[in-house]
């Protein structure tokens, strides 16, 4: 293994730390790590692993990150370790508009002010964000947590020097997998189904990564979503937002995010759907963003991350 060092310069304001929490969200994920300022992850870059070190050398109006890439030849995956990097983080996203809308609305300056410089985070690849749904739907995010840390232990590939530090596991491997397996790792013989189906669609050589539905309009693409086996309306609002990164869908029906968003602006009755979305109307198109702001202020609020 070789190293190799780079900088990669966000728009501004950004923040590394209550990025990587929108993301991590429990400090027991296995695959995103994040101690002592520094992001570690392992990526696949084609069928090879790249560990990645990121940690925030300057901050302010002119922030810069800092990437260190481990790999067998690392100038050879720069470019596109480079270019993950900037998607899962939203790097080159401009959000003065949202800023805009935040400062002439008290209630939501407040959070968007404790948390400036969160960027509407990604996962590496829709098959992941659609196992982080698989693992995490109908079960509390810690327990699904668990589920995908043993998947990661199983399945995922070592990179750098740190044998504890494994990539999340590739497509091909799932859907080289049998329910069976999954099941002995946590997940319903029914999840593990769908979980397989999942990642034979992800490995399609004429639509890798579901790459297809993201060349459509919100609507299209959920239409499209929905009629995959084991995706419900959840699950299809989730993978735009998380996968797809279209930061004005609000997954409407993620019971957590809704109570959340009702505590937050003091709301009495019981959240719906329905009543999610004419909530979030105020501040369209950033519904998305608001969800992942009420992600990472309630990681803040238990003490991990210091704004």
């Amino acid at each position: 293994m070789a190293e190799l060092t780079f900088t990669l310069r966000p728009r501004p304001p950004f923040r590394l730390d209550l990025t990587v929490w929108a993301i991590r969200r429990r400090a027991h994920n296995v695959v995103d790590r994040f101690d002592d300022g520094i992001w570690r992850r392992v990526l696949i870059v084609g069928k090879s692993p790249v560990a990645i070190a990121v940690r925030q050398t300057r901050g302010g109006e002119r922030p810069e990150i800092e990437v260190r890439i481990s790999a067998s030849r690392p100038q050879a995956v720069k470019t596109e370790v480079a270019a993950i990097v900037t998607r899962m983080l939203a790097l080159d996203l401009d959000l003065s508009d949202f800023y805009r809308l935040a400062r002439d609305d008290a209630h939501l300056r407040e959070l968007a002010d404790r948390l400036r410089g969160m960027k509407p985070v990604r996962y590496a690849t829709v098959f992941e964000t659609f196992a982080n749904a698989v693992a995490c739907q109908l079960v509390s995010l810690s327990a699904g947590m668990h589920v995908l840390n043993r998947l990661t232990e199983a399945f995922g590939i070592v990179g750098g020097v740190d044998d504890e530090l494994r990539s999340f596991p590739r497509a091909a491997t799932i859907a080289r997998s049998n329910p069976d397996a999954l099941r002995a790792l946590g997940l319903s013989r029914q999840k593990g189904e769908y979980l397989i189906g999942l990642a034979k669609l992800a490995i399609d050589p004429k639509d890798p990564d579901f790459a297809s539905i993201g060349q459509l309009d919100d609507d299209d693409a959920i239409a499209r979503l929905s009629k995959i086996r084991g995706v419900g309306r959840w699950t299809a609002e989730y993978v735009m937002l998380r996968g797809f990164g279209r930061i004005n869908i609000f997954p409407g029906d993620d019971v957590g995010g809704r109570n959340k968003l009702f505590e937050w602006l003091g709301m009495g009755d019981a959240p719906t759907y329905d009543s999610v979305g004419r909530m979030l109307e105020r501040w369209h198109p950033y519904g998305g963003l608001i969800y992942l702001h009420l992600i990472v202020n309630a990681v803040a609020d238990t003490g991990h991350v210091a704004t």
